[in-house]
């Protein structure tokens, strides 16, 4: 077992784990959709609602905002305070959890989230160009690189760095699922004139994960939809894959205690993945099991809080006093004597 940690701590901590992993995600996943549209015809009817989408809060948006366009659709995913998962709020409360915990990590790494945060309200706030916002996220995807090597070659290697490896994890394995099921849904249909550009889209996805150059060093085959699929999800080797995701949270939640149900939940998810044969899915049925993946990994999220963050401590069953024998009078017990 690597430590004991009060729950409160444990949940900040895993916290601060997917909020810094959904900043960096986010951040990249807007450079590289823009510079997507730059390489597809403008007759692909692509746009922006991908992004929109893998957020899942498309309904948060129409509530907000009149349409789907650049100006929008930027504005919500990078600095929009109104919507949960834009990237200043994830900064903000990533930062916020550095604060509380940052007994339990390197001084030097809640400066580095203090200024993470401060360089994203000075360059990612209205007004923002396009080459100005492209150089702000980058900047914030290389302070988020720093960050989590600084803390991996730094923090001490117990119960904290198992909660914040976790909560990392999780969420990657959830943007990866989001991702692959953004980029084959329904936004495509209608394009099939346009399918030579196809590999271009799913290269971008590669680009988005990281995972460009490691397909084509591992995979022997061309860009196309059902390898790249196949590759993000069950490639081991790959650290954006969402089996590699899943057995990192499996590896750290058996240095805790009281991992039983939490670990069956991650089995479940890895036994599905590994089981699928993603190549042979028609496009509705990839897209029902992407939705289970994410139902999945949202029910190993409410393992996790039940187990750990809600976590009250067993009350002992009290001994009841045994009754002791009332004492018999005097004269009954005589009597009882003599009979």
């Amino acid at each position: 077992m690597s430590g004991l940690t009060l729950s409160s701590t444990a949940e900040r901590i895993y916290w601060l784990g997917r909020y810094l992993e959904r900043s960096e995600t986010t951040a990249r996943l807007v450079i590289v959709h823009a510079n997507l549209l730059i390489d597809m015809p403008k007759r692909l009817p692509l746009g922006w609602r991908p992004l929109v989408e893998i957020t899942g809060s498309a309904s948060e948006f129409a509530e907000r905002y009149d349409g789907v366009n650049e100006k929008n659709a930027c504005r919500f995913l990078i600095n929009d305070t109104r919507s949960p998962g834009s990237l200043l709020n994830s900064l903000t409360w990533a930062r916020e959890n550095a604060r509380t915990v940052r007994g339990f990590m390197p001084l030097r790494a809640f400066e580095y989230f203090n200024e993470i945060y401060l360089l994203a309200r000075e360059k990612l706030t209205e007004p923002l160009s396009r080459s100005r916002r492209l150089q702000g996220l980058t900047e914030i995807v290389e302070h988020i690189q720093r960050i989590d090597g600084f803390m991996s070659a730094n923090m001490l290697h117990d119960a904290h760095w198992n909660f914040l490896r976790i909560g990392q994890f999780i969420e990657r394995a959830d943007m990866t699922t989001r991702t692959i099921d953004v980029a084959t849904g329904t936004f495509w249909e209608g394009a099939i004139d346009l399918e030579p550009f196809a590999d271009v889209q799913w290269r971008s996805v590669l680009r988005s994960l990281y995972a460009l150059q490691s397909y084509n060093t591992s995979v022997a085959e061309p860009i196309s939809q059902g390898p790249v699929i196949d590759f993000l999800l069950n490639d081991s080797r790959l650290p954006r894959s969402v089996d590699y995701g899943l057995t990192s949270v499996r590896n750290n939640l058996r240095s805790l205690p009281h991992h039983e149900r939490p670990l069956r939940a991650v089995n479940r998810i890895r036994r599905s993945v590994a089981q699928t044969e993603v190549r042979k899915l028609s496009a509705a049925d990839l897209n029902r099991f992407l939705d289970a993946c994410q139902i999945q990994i949202s029910e190993l999220h409410d393992e996790i809080r039940k187990t750990y963050f809600d976590f009250k401590p067993r009350r002992r069953p009290s001994k009841q006093r045994q009754k002791k024998p009332q004492k018999q009078p005097k004269a009954q017990a005589a009597a009882a004597r003599r009979s």
